[in-house]
């Protein structure tokens, strides 16, 4: 069994990366998508720092990458996530998603 996670961690999401976009802005910006615990389909749009791998304009699409959240609160299986570099709104909320708590890995520092 993996490092248990709780609420306050930083975890990578899974998700697979759609394509490339555009190169501007610098290092360039990619569409991603993932379910959540619903299987509603949720489409992210960011530059390729905030996803896991070496996505370049190169790159076979789609692929698999992840994306960095916070755990926001766990009930059961399902973990609440929240983005720290997505947000919006009139008061830059930040966007939350119910994921499954298995498909989570902590984050790991270089």
């Amino acid at each position: 069994m993996g490092t248990p996670l709780n609420e306050g961690d930083g975890c990578e999401l899974p998700a697979t990366a759609v394509c490339w976009l555009t190169d501007d802005p610098q290092p360039g910006l990619i569409l991603v998508e993932f379910a959540d615990i619903y299987d509603r389909p949720h489409q992210l749009v960011g530059k390729t720092a905030y996803f896991g791998g070496n996505l370049q304009p190169t790159s076979t699409y789609p692929c698999p990458t992840s994306t960095e959240c916070t755990i926001e609160e766990i009930t059961d299986d399902v973990a609440t996530v929240s983005t720290w570099w997505l947000s919006g709104g009139p008061e830059d909320t930040r966007f939350v998603f119910d994921v499954p708590l298995n498909t989570l890995k902590p984050t790991t520092t270089s």
